[in-house]
């Protein structure tokens, strides 16, 4: 599965700055994905690592995601 790389806000107890990964194209053009970048409607506590980035397709199901998988965002119209 394709990747892009991104930056996203890393957070934790004494940790400050941003993280660099290649992150799955599919995340990114999921309309449940949060604005954290590292959490969604299926993982509220997190995306597992082999769907992050991009090692599996998160079209099919996965253990733990509720049922809720891949949807793609909605294009709007510049008409």
């Amino acid at each position: 599965m394709k990747t892009k790389q991104v930056t996203i806000p890393a957070y934790g107890p004494g940790i400050t700055g941003d993280a660099v990964i290649d992150m799955s194209v599919q995340c990114l053009g999921c309309k449940n994905l949060n604005d954290n970048m590292t959490t969604c409607k299926a993982f509220p506590d997190g995306i597992p690592v082999e769907i992050l980035t991009g090692g599996f397709d998160h079209s099919e199901a996965f253990a733990g995601d509720n049922g809720i998988r891949f949807e793609a965002l909605k294009r709007q119209s510049n008409v």
